[in-house]
């Protein structure tokens, strides 16, 4: 009983030396700037899922990688965020340590999630350049919904490890909360969590530039030679044209001929037709890559640097 009544006097002292040692000055705007991007983090999720639910042209299959991602990016916004702020604030852990290891899973769960949506949305931006028109086909509302559950699978593979035991002994001390820092887990985390993904992205990206330079090019060359087919058929019925030195020509040929040239007209239009499809269909894929491009990098260097400091000590 004596080692518990001083274990216990020990974590009284220190819970009281925690609070005396909070600087209100400091707390009070740190925890306003910490609300404020709480509070951005569940308005900006909960306003691209309600985008999605209310307009019906947007759900598709690269809309619904998107809505995973609010999803993972909101339950983080609502379940880790504000007691991480708490955390900041107070400078201690206030909720216990059972409260500590499910807080730390739910953590890694939201951001693995998160970071393998993003990986997804890019192998999904790389498909709709390189194959703008069999996108829908390839990548179907079955397909997407058997991806995202695999990437929910995965994340909670990488999250749950800690509960089930492979973390170090937890701290005495039931006001320090952390992220375990077992280097077989965190290895293994890190890899899975953020390196893998970040391969894949880096080797997507770097494909998706190049198929656009690529398809840029071969569509411009295109649009010129459809340019010039037009001006020629132009030319021709400038030079076919009848004058009155002409002789008339049988009616079964002029209708023959009418046919054949109406015929290749048509194959023609339908020609220019598909292309015009095709240059509009790889812009729309092209700015939409250009654009998850810049929030994926964006994202990486936000993250980089704790994926890199974490497998270097405690």
């Amino acid at each position: 009983m004596e080692p518990e009544v001083a274990n216990t006097t020990v974590f009284q002292e220190l819970n009281s030396t925690k609070e005396s040692e909070i600087y209100l000055p400091a707390a009070i705007p740190v925890g306003m700037i910490l609300g404020i991007i709480v509070c951005m983090t569940i308005g900006g999720n909960v306003l691209v899922l309600l985008a999605v639910y209310v307009n019906s042209h947007l759900r598709s299959t690269t809309n619904y990688f998107i809505v995973n991602l609010a999803i993972a990016d909101l339950l983080l916004g609502t379940c880790v965020l504000p007691f991480s702020a708490s955390l900041e604030v107070l400078d201690f852990w206030a909720f216990g340590q059972v409260f500590c290891d499910m807080w730390a899973a739910i953590d890694v769960l939201c951001c693995t999630a998160s970071i393998m949506s993003l990986c997804v949305i890019s192998i999904d931006r790389y498909i709709g350049v390189t194959r703008p028109l069999q996108h829908s086909s390839i990548l179907t509302e079955k397909r997407a919904f058997y991806i995202i559950i695999l990437i929910w699978l995965l994340a909670i593979s990488i999250s749950v490890a800690p509960l089930i035991g492979w973390k170090e002994p937890p701290d005495p001390n039931p006001m320090i909360c952390s992220v375990t820092t077992n280097l077989g887990y965190v290895l293994f985390s890190v890899s899975g969590s953020f390196y893998i993904p970040l391969l894949i992205i880096i080797v997507v990206y770097i494909r998706i530039y190049r198929e656009a330079v690529k398809n840029s090019r071969f569509l411009s060359t295109g649009v010129r030679t459809s340019k010039i087919d037009e001006c020629e058929g132009v030319q021709l019925r400038i030079h076919t044209g009848r004058s009155s030195s002409q002789p008339v020509l049988p009616a079964p040929y002029q209708s023959s001929s009418s046919s054949e040239h109406s015929e290749g007209s048509g194959r023609k239009a339908a020609s220019r037709m598909t292309l015009a499809g095709k240059i509009a269909k790889f812009k729309r894929e092209k700015k939409a890559a250009k654009t998850l491009g810049i929030v994926v990098g964006v994202f990486i260097l936000c993250w980089f640097p704790f994926f890199f400091v974490l497998p270097l000590g405690k």
